[in-house]
């Protein structure tokens, strides 16, 4: 097993904040990334998505650029899959977003 720290960087559109999101994604991204979704391989940095070219996942080891294969790859030796991580991520960011919208109601 490598001790190799997978670095995701996951660009939110400010839409999943809902119709006022434009307002709140800037200090939402600051504060997940004070304290960042991680497990035992990889962290996640979370950006504003206003590029749309740009993806949404990119996956980085070493401040290495991985390829969607070798994405997979990695993820797979850490017996996950690259969809059950991101359905993983995306589910924390759901209830993150939830808990800070709430919070500005």
């Amino acid at each position: 097993m490598s001790d190799l720290l997978l670095y995701i960087q996951l660009r939110l559109e400010p839409g999943c904040m809902g119709p006022q999101g434009k307002d709140h994604i800037e200090a939402f991204c600051k504060k997940e990334n004070a304290s960042p979704w991680q497990n035992q391989f990889a962290t996640v940095s979370v950006v504003p998505r206003y590029d749309k070219t740009l993806p949404e996942w990119e996956y980085r080891v070493k401040n290495k650029l991985l390829s969607t294969e070798q994405a997979n790859k990695f993820i797979s030796m850490h017996d996950t899959t690259k969809p059950e991580l991101e359905d993983d991520i995306e589910s924390h960011m759901a209830e993150e977003i939830d808990a800070y919208m709430q919070g500005k109601l």
